[in-house]
Formats: C-alpha cells, structure tokens, sequence
C-alpha cells in the first residue's frame, strides 16, 4: 500500500482538480491544502485544472477567499471558462449566428448578470426569446435560481431547444457539484440529456485534451510520465488525462466517485469503485481515498 505523497514522489507537474478533491460540499480541506503546500515546498508545480464557468482571474479571487492560495497552494489555474472566453476570442466558436438563449442561470450565483462571463468581450448578445435565437448556452441548472438533484426537471425546457433545432454552448462539463452536501445537476449533466435527444453540443472543458495543453503551457519539456491529473470524475478527469497522455489518480471520498456508487445503494470500498471503473472503461494509474497521506485501497 502506497501513500498520496509516494504516488506524486517522481512527478514534476501535480494538476488537481477543485471541486471533490480540495473543495467539498462542507468547505476546504485543511489537509489538503497542507498537502498542496507540501508539493510546492519540495519543488513541484502545481496547477489547478477546474470545469468552471468562470474565468481564471476569479478564480484566483474565488479561492482565496477560501483560503487557498495562489503563490503558497498552487502555482497556475486554469479553468474551462477561461478555456472557453479564450477560444471565443480566436473566433473559435463551432455555432451559428451571435446571438443565444440562456438555458438555467448565466453565471454562478450572479443572476442578474445576463451575458455568460466567457461571452463578454465579443459580439455575442443574449435574448430570452428562443425564437430569435441562433444556438443556447448551457448556464448553471436552476429553475428559479434554485439547484435541482434531478434531471428530470430540466427535460421540457430542453425539449423546446432541441424543437427549435439549437445547438449548445457548454463551459463546465462537469455532471453534479457538490453543492452543501447535495450532488446537484451541472451543465455536463444536461448536456447528455441533450445529445440523446439528437441535439448538438460544444463543450469546453475537461475531458478535452486541449484544456490540457493550456494548463501546461511552458511545461512541453516535462515528460508526460512526470505529470500527473488527481480529480475525482472518470468521465472528465481521469477520461481527460488519458486523452492527454498523462498519469492520473482517482479520489474517491467525498467527490463523484463515491456518490456515484452510493447511489447504487452500495458499500464505497475497493471492489467498488474497481467494478465502477470496470463499467465506465476509464483506467486511472492510481486510486487513493483522499489527497492525504491516507493509504491506496
């Protein structure tokens, strides 16, 4: 049985995820960030990799109001709305037209702010009409500004994009989030729903392995079998990191994975999460409970 710090003993490059891995639904993880801060002292870089919607310089601000540090926990961030404002910047935008229907709340916990934070800068404009629209953006999950847990609630309203034969903008490929202890529905989420109704979708984000060049630019020279991805999600994390030819580990407690076979109504042990892993065909290199030194199952 290895430990979390033997794992990343001969990597240079240490990517994390936040949401599941250094951030939970009840807050930070105080052993992660000294763990984090361990990495950093023993001369490792370390970025943190995150599907969301906002831009890298928020998140800077975002973290640190929980504490985490940029310059002591962690050298880069990089998040999938950053990815997505940049690619928007190139004109890299695979979809019709400028202007977009907003499905679910435009930013995080910003109602009033209409216009998604990757869009602005640019041509593009909003309107709540969906018959003058050219494709939708995938916002944050709410109906009336509240979370919900299933996806069910959300199926009319995709139902009438998919009628008017939109295609969807998404910058948080993520499935849930952890939201206070409740694994809400994320963008990701809908998204599926979407594409098995037959609609299309562009996403930003992990599991792309583009995102991962991004978060490791100025690093080319760092041999891929010293850089590793932790995260806590197959099908974004572990799925991204393979496509990108990078060492991953899985984190089980307290993100996705533990949810996901908890709701299958079983025990979260080692034959779990491998029968979970077996099914869902992504391999991670390592899997451990936690970002500790707790032990590998």
């Amino acid at each position: 049985m290895e430990k979390f710090l033997t794992i990343v003993k001969e990597m240079k490059v240490v990517i994390f995820d936040m949401y599941g891995v250094i951030n939970f639904g009840s807050g930070v993880s105080p052993t992660v960030l000294q763990t984090l801060k361990t990495l950093r002292e023993d001369g490792k870089i370390v970025i943190i990799l995150s599907n969301a919607s906002f831009g890298s310089a928020d998140a800077v601000s975002k973290y640190a109001k929980k504490g985490i540090f940029k310059g002591v926990h962690y050298d880069d961030v990089v998040t999938s709305g950053q990815f997505g404002y940049e690619a928007i910047q190139r004109g890299d935008v695979p979809v019709p037209g400028t202007t977009m229907y907003v499905f679910g709340t435009a930013n995080f916990k910003r109602p009033e702010d209409k216009l998604p934070d990757l869009f602005k800068d640019s041509v593009y404009l909003v309107t709540e009409d969906m018959e003058k629209a050219d494709f939708a953006y995938c916002g944050v999950p709410q109906i009336h500004g509240e979370d919900r847990m299933d996806i069910d609630d959300f199926i009319p309203e995709l139902e009438k994009i998919r009628k008017r034969n939109l295609e969807m903008v998404c910058a948080n490929p993520d499935l849930r989030a952890n939201e206070g202890g409740k694994f809400v529905v994320r963008q990701g989420l809908i998204c599926q729903a979407f594409r098995q109704m037959g609609g299309k979708t562009v996403i930003y984000g992990k599991p792309d392995p583009k995102i991962f060049d991004r978060a490791l630019r100025g690093f080319e020279n760092v041999s891929k079998e010293q850089i590793l991805m932790v995260g806590d999600t197959l099908q974004t994390d572990i799925l991204g990191a393979n496509r990108a030819g990078i060492k991953s580990c899985l984190v089980v407690e307290g993100g996705v994975t533990e949810y996901t076979i908890l709701q299958q109504g079983k025990d979260v042990n080692d034959k779990t999460v491998m029968s979970l892993i077996e099914t869902q065909q992504i391999y991670p290199d390592f899997v451990c409970p936690k970002v500790t030194e707790g032990k590998l199952f």
